[in-house]
């Protein structure tokens, strides 16, 4: 019987070592954290989620994932089904964030709701975090990509591109290496608040103050004296919206910015992101990950 004891108990033991999680038991995991706290804020608008495994010691590619809904609905944990399963065969740890949402329904006439820059601050702060922290769970900080849809795809090319929101929130804009924008239109906010047939959405989220629509344009704030990351550019849609992409996408070439570009437009807007990840799809999922694994190089 002690005989017996000993066994489970050095079974136990072993379990518990390093080794053992490593080489021959690998078990998933997921944990939420709030990468900042701020007084009377939802804490969960300002956490991430990471997906990751227990074998930690050797540091994996981190995929960072900005949800969509109009800069006013969405959460970090929609429609991840396929991508969380995508990620994982590749070997990557993956992170979902929240960020502080303007208010739905729109309300365009009150001065204190959450509207631009708010979005992209708590997103800066989200990527600074996982910098340093990330190698917890098994992540390679210096290899960290940045996937967006809709609003989300706006906001991971604008962190990237106007790179004070990096630097403000004490990070480096080195520490991106590339960008995957999942069919957006919002590459000009002032041509979308003049123009487009959302309007009012845009008015919610980036106001009424004409001076910031440029330094809230991605398409505006490329400049040939900083060093921008690689981009990967699903568009789909109209005339108008893929035109709208292919003139974003020539200000990156013309200044020197690598991009590789697919069109989606077998799907609409939601299906062009639940895609990614799906079994047998390859419009969308193959060139995205040939796209992150020579970002990972």
């Amino acid at each position: 019987m002690r005989y017996i004891f000993h066994i489970i108990f050095y079974f136990f033991i072993s379990c518990d070592s390093g080794e053992s999680q490593n080489e021959s038991f690998i078990e998933n995991k997921e944990i939420t954290i709030q990468y900042k706290q701020l007084p009377e804020e939802d804490p969960n608008l300002l956490s991430l989620d990471i997906y990751y495994t227990t074998a930690v010691s050797e540091k994996k590619p981190v995929v960072i994932y900005v949800h969509g809904g109009g800069w006013s609905l969405g959460d970090k944990r929609n429609q991840l089904k396929n991508k969380i399963a995508l990620f994982r065969s590749l070997g990557y740890v993956f992170v979902s964030i929240n960020y502080r949402l303007s208010p739905f329904p729109f309300n365009i006439t009150n001065p204190d709701r959450i509207k631009y820059p708010t979005h992209n601050r708590d997103l800066a702060d989200a990527i600074v975090w996982t910098y340093h922290k990330i190698g917890v769970y098994g992540g390679d900080k210096n290899n960290i990509v940045l996937i967006g849809h809709s609003a989300g795809a706006h906001l991971v090319a604008l962190t990237a591109i106007n790179q004070h929101f990096i630097t403000e929130s004490g990070g480096n804009p080195a520490m991106i290496k590339g960008v995957a924008v999942i069919d957006t239109e919002g590459y000009d906010v002032g041509e979308q608040v003049k123009n487009g047939v959302l309007k009012k959405m845009y008015l919610n989220a980036f106001g009424g103050d004409e001076q910031l629509y440029k330094e809230a344009s991605p398409l505006h704030m490329i400049k040939k004296e900083n060093r921008h990351p690689r981009f990967f550019i699903a568009k789909r849609g109209n005339s108008s919206r893929l035109e709208i992409a292919e003139k974003f996408i020539n200000r990156l070439q013309s200044n020197g910015i690598t991009v590789d570009q697919v069109d989606g437009s077998i799907y609409d807007h939601e299906r062009i992101n639940t895609a990614i990840g799906a079994a047998g799809e390859e419009v969308i999922t193959k060139p995205l990950t040939l796209f992150l694994s020579s970002c990972f190089e």
